[in-house]
């Protein structure tokens, strides 16, 4: 079944919106935030899994090597910086940035829209 444009938008704004807004109130490493955004990742995870999202689309191939080697330095980085307290991790460089409250709840939604796009990925 597929679903219209409109109907996607709407689906999202209704999870992202009360996410972003628990998110915005219980302020950075707090339970609840924890929970809303674990909740609508999950979601979202499902969500992906059930529609088989990108099972369809073409083969990444070479292309996708930049990426990779983005990732795997990105990982590398996060556990050595986890090794040794000298070095900050990815969320003590972004906590800074995501500390107004309204920022963090705009990086919530920013956070869901990209796992939307995934899921409107060519499917089988």
């Amino acid at each position: 079944m597929r679903s219209s444009p409109l109907a996607r938008r709407l689906t999202l704004a209704a999870v992202a919106l009360p996410c972003a807004a628990v998110v915005t109130a219980c302020g950075e490493l707090s339970a609840g935030a924890l929970l809303a955004v674990g909740t609508a990742g999950t979601v979202v995870v499902v969500a992906g899994l059930l529609r088989e999202a990108g099972a369809a689309a073409p083969p990444v191939g070479r292309r996708g090597l930049p990426w990779l080697a983005l990732v795997t330095a990105a990982v590398l980085w996060e556990l050595v910086a986890l090794a040794r307290d000298a070095l900050p991790t990815a969320s003590d460089l972004a906590d800074p940035l995501l500390a107004p409250p309204l920022l963090r709840g705009a990086a919530t939604v920013g956070w869901l829209a990209v796992g939307a796009w995934l899921l409107a990925r060519p499917r089988r």
